[in-house]
């Protein structure tokens, strides 16, 4: 463990409990947010129930969270028992290696049929990856965080994973920049999960130079969950936050 690990374990105390209680520190400023959830606060504290739908170009996260074995499941989990009371769902919708722009247009239709509180939409990897225009992805990501807001749902923006391989193949740097933008304009959050990745392999916390089937990939997405559901309890202003 390195020095600066130590140090800052010290530093954060109880802070960061829920994420330090899984083996998966991360300094504050990585999953800082100062964006107000106030449908998910609406949705809690008046209608005791939190639907969360999670859209993505990952083949793996697709249908009920209780059926998956990445972070939606442990969102779901971490939630539900932090939200006592409170009826929480999350639900998968995939549309596997397509890009933004064809992820946007299936919006309206599952807005509509889903009717959540709160959209988390995890962007950028298949971009990169493809060397769209960063600019031209920024503008569809605009309007699909808008279409979000319209119907009168928060947003979290999240942006691709960090793998010491896959950082050598494409730079999903000027996906990330336009991906804030977006954040500011909108008023959308924006987790960065490509920073607190990095940071986990840099300070030892995970080993994400090949994932072996060792359960740590099952680990790191119960961190994710974890971090995911105190950003969320936060930003919403709720009770339930681990201190």
């Amino acid at each position: 463990m390195t020095t600066r690990l130590v140090a800052m374990l010290l530093w954060l105390g109880a802070g960061l409990a829920p994420a330090l209680a899984q083996n998966c520190p991360v300094e504050p400023d990585l999953v800082e947010t100062f964006t107000s959830f106030v449908n998910v606060h609406r949705a809690v504290t008046k209608d005791r129930k939190l639907d969360i739908l999670v859209v993505s170009a990952a083949p793996s996260q697709t249908g009920a969270a209780s059926g998956l074995k990445s972070y939606p499941s442990f969102l779901e989990t971490a939630l539900q028992e932090r939200l006592k009371g409170v009826a929480v769902s999350v639900y998968a919708f995939a549309l596997p290696r397509k890009p933004v722009e064809q992820v946007a247009a299936a919006l309206p239709e599952l807005l509509k049929e889903r009717k959540p509180n709160l959209v988390i939409w995890q962007t950028g990897t298949v971009e990169a990856i493809r060397g769209i225009d960063p600019d031209v992805y920024g503008d569809q990501l605009l309007a699909g965080v808008g279409e979000i807001k319209a119907a009168k749902a928060d947003v979290i923006l999240i942006n691709q994973q960090y793998s010491p391989r896959t950082d050598m193949l494409f730079d999903g740097t000027p996906y990330t920049n336009n991906m804030r933008w977006v954040s500011q304009v909108r008023d959308a959050a924006l987790f960065n999960r490509y920073a607190i990745m990095r940071f986990w392999a840099e300070n030892g916390v995970f080993d994400l130079s090949g994932m072996k089937s060792d359960g740590t990939y099952e680990k790191l997405h119960r961190c994710l969950g974890v971090l995911l559901s105190d950003f969320i309890i936060r930003g919403g202003s709720l009770p339930g936050r681990l201190e």
